[in-house]
């Protein structure tokens, strides 16, 4: 598909530079025929044909150089100025294409190619559409054909379609083009491949909320709509009120330094259709200043979409009381590269939604999809549909502006966020695969607004090297909840490879983490709910709802229901305060808890606040080997730490406490055979055995009867765990079951020495 671009576009920007440009050419099939003087065209209704409010023009080609003009003129009862190229040779449009018939749409069609250079211009009274469409289908049926001008039907009907009769339709391309409609008005190139690019790169400057955009290329359409369809194959593009429905093979749209400009007094759509869609370095925004509901930025690729470079952005806000708009993707692939896809609002209006359908997705370095307000307004939702795998990854080494916050090494992220004093949204996630390595999946509120929720339920999710997925409060307000569902694995480990920091205050990133929680406020954090198969927090992966930094909030609660949960090498699940309550754990683990080197506690560093209550429901193994399950108070009571499990075993330096250092202390409840193990479990040797002394000892080891009177030692896997060479060995703690062996059993042996039924009965050897 590329090569088939780059040659359709090479072919239109040869014929342009080898042929006379300078000519506007009727072709005789709807009236006179010949060569319009310029350079300033005028082309009044008499050189076409009038049906009802379709006003009809044929020429043979169609060319206007930068100091040129060309100017559709008719009766005011004219809606549709309909014109079309039938010579076989592209358009070259580096001037002005002007209508004086007020409100009436001009179409402009050449099945050969179309260009835009850097002096077009549009000076309309209407909208404007550009295809290369072999024919546009009228309503009624008929059609008002290009490549075959004398299959001609006429009729008064709307437009109804674009159609395409060729596998491989031509391109239209901008190059440092400004083409812009009224107010309220539509804009559409539909087409072959669609490259709209500049050579100057785009600016943007994110210093403050909405930020200002410099381009040389730009499409404008201010409270109106922009279609921007692709077609690679024989069908049709049909426009509807509601949407761009393309019928056949999408082809390619890539814009590369251009700006497609919707904003003004309420914002506009755009409908964008292709089978692969490119956005290197440029924008597409839709802002609204006035007093009407915004609209939405509509994405349906049927390929793969690509989003790159720091100044790339589809960006959905308002500065008004009324919404912004929202963003609809869908695609079966979409990467995003240190780019962003946003919905915002400056005031009172809420922000718009984001909805992502898809098979894969990719964010990368920094990229972000993101929804935040900064004022009395609630930011929006954000839904995540995907089939297959959501992966996050890297960050942006230096300092990045975003919601009118400085970021240092930020972090790539899906964040709903509140500056001010209304909510943040929530976040619905489904997919296969969640993945988050170095990157962060988010609800932040700064005012009085409640934490957004998270919701997630995917087969397997891994937070590694700083993943993170939290909704945090900074004031009055309670954070959000999450809840996780997680068919197979939950895997939290690492730490970020960089410190982030939000300038301005103390804000750092760190350890893999799931985590509700209130910092500096009177806010509660929320309840963390997880159900996963297995759960695995190490190497400094946390869960937890906190509240922390001299804030009043309680601390959330942590739920949790899992077949195995492991908890090592500084892992933690934590609901500790700082001055408040400490929240409840509620594990329920139906196989094993596996507590090494790591912690779980509800504990209050300071104040009155009580601690809050472990329980551990009913798993048969509880394994604590130097861990630490604490429940601790300052002033107020300890927690309460209820157990009950198959069997509970730890070491002599782990612990188990519900202590308060002033008040009260809480209660520890252990409703299982409980078996301290330090005595009976020495750690393996450092030092290097002989391969020799470590198999069995041979069939002769000894006679029948002492064999018949051996001890064993039974070793019973727990969970279906593999031995290891640093498993714990047993000592003289664990009793001895002698092997059964009757009388009767050994009668059945053949006659022979002791060293020989001793060998028959440990069947090592066959005798003869």
């Amino acid at each position: 598909m590329k090569t088939r671009t780059t040659l359709s576009l090479a072919t239109l920007t040869l014929f342009i530079s080898t042929t006379a440009l300078a000519q506007v050419t009727l072709d005789g099939s709807l009236g006179r025929k010949g060569t319009l003087p310029g350079p300033d065209y005028q082309i009044g209704a008499d050189l076409g044909q009038q049906h009802g409010g379709n006003l009809f023009h044929s020429f043979q080609d169609f060319n206007l150089q930068s100091h040129e003009s060309a100017t559709f003129s008719g009766p005011d009862n004219v809606q549709n100025i309909i014109s079309r190229v039938t010579g076989g040779n592209p358009s070259h449009l580096d001037g002005t294409l002007r209508s004086t018939i007020p409100n009436a749409d001009l179409y402009f069609l050449n099945p050969y190619g179309i260009m835009f250079g850097s002096n077009a211009k549009l000076d309309v009274q209407g909208g404007f559409h550009a295809s290369t469409a072999d024919y546009l289908r009228l309503s009624d049926g008929s059609k008002f054909e290009a490549r075959t001008p004398s299959n001609n039907l006429l009729t008064v009907a709307p437009i109804a379609a674009f159609g395409f009769l060729t596998d491989s339709p031509a391109p239209i391309q901008t190059q440092s083009s400004k083409l812009s409609v009224p107010f309220d008005q539509t804009l559409s190139l539909i087409g072959g491949d669609l490259h709209l690019t500049s050579d100057i790169p785009l600016t943007a400057d994110n210093s403050l909320f909405i930020p200002t955009v410099a381009s040389e290329s730009i499409l404008a359409a201010e409270h109106g709509r922009i279609n921007l369809a692709s077609l690679a194959s024989r069908g049709e593009v049909i426009p509807s009120d509601n949407d761009l429905i393309l019928h056949g093979q999408g082809g390619n749209i890539t814009l590369e330094n251009t700006l497609i400009e919707l904003s003004g007094h309420s914002g506009g759509t755009a409908f964008i259709r292709a089978s692969q869609f490119v956005l290197d370095n440029a924008i597409i925004r839709s802002h609204t200043f006035g007093n009407q509901n915004g609209k939405d930025i509509n994405l349906k690729i049927t390929e793969a979409t690509y989003l790159k470079g720091v100044n790339s952005e589809i960006s959905v806000l308002t500065t008004s009381m009324n919404s912004a708009g929202g963003i609809l993707i869908e695609t079966p692939y979409l990467d995003v590269t240190n780019a962003l896809i946003n919905t915002g609002s400056a005031a009172a209006g809420e922000a718009g939604s984001i909805e992502i359908h898809a098979n894969q997705v990719f964010l990368r370095d920094a990229a972000t999809i993101a929804s935040g307000v900064i004022g009395t307004g609630r930011s929006g939702d954000l839904t995540f549909n995907i089939t297959d795998r959501l992966s996050l990854s890297g960050f942006y080494p230096g300092v990045r502006l975003s919601h009118g916050q400085a970021y240092e090494n930020p972090l790539t992220m899906i964040l709903s966020i509140s500056l001010g004093i209304g909510q943040s949204g929530n976040i619905w996630i489904r997919t296969q695969e969640l993945n988050l390595n170095a990157s962060e999946l988010l609800t932040e509120t700064y005012g009085r607004g409640r934490g957004g929720d998270i919701t997630i339920n995917a087969q397997s999710a891994n937070l590694l090297e700083g993943g993170r997925i939290s909704s945090m409060t900074y004031q009055m307000a309670p954070a959000g909840n999450i809840r996780i569902q997680v068919a197979g694995q939950l895997y939290l480990a690492g730490w970020a490879p960089v410190v982030v920091k939000a300038i301005g205050r103390i804000w750092e990133i760190l350890p893999s983490l799931i985590g509700s929680g209130t910092m500096g406020g009177s806010g509660n954090g929320g309840i963390v709910e997880i159900q996963a198969n297995e759960m695995v927090l190490t190497e400094g992966g946390q869960i937890g709802a906190n509240s922390s930094n001299n804030g009043t909030g309680e601390a959330g609660e942590v739920l949790i229901t899992t077949n195995t949960l492991h908890v090592t090498d500084g892992g933690n699940i934590t609901t500790s305060a700082d001055h408040a309550g400490g929240g409840d754990i509620h594990l329920t683990v139906a196989n094993q808890l596996y507590l090494r080197q790591g912690l779980l506690t509800t504990s209050v560093a300071g104040g009155i606040g009580d601690g809050g209550n472990i329980t551990i429901d009913n798993p048969q193994f509880v394994v604590i080997n130097h861990g630490q399950i604490i429940a601790q108070a300052d002033a107020g009571h300890g927690g309460n730490i209820r157990i009950i499990a198959d069997q509970f075993l730890k070491t002599p330096d782990s612990l188990v406490s519900a202590s308060s250092r002033l008040g009260i202390d809480g209660q520890v409840r252990i409703d299982s055979p409980d078996q301290t193990i330090g005595d009976s479990l020495l750690a393996g040797a450092n030092t290097l055995n002989a391969v020799p002394n470590l198999l069995p000892r041979p069939c002769e080891w000894a006679t029948f009867e002492e064999y018949l009177n051996r001890s064993t030692f039974y070793v019973y896997p727990i969970a279906g765990s593999t031995l290891s060479p640093y498993d714990l060995k047993p000592s003289l703690g664990f009793r001895l079951i002698p092997k059964l062996a009757t009388v009767e059993q050994a009668t059945v042996v053949r006659k022979g020495d002791g060293k020989q039924r001793g060998a028959w009965l440990t069947g090592c050897q066959r005798l003869p």
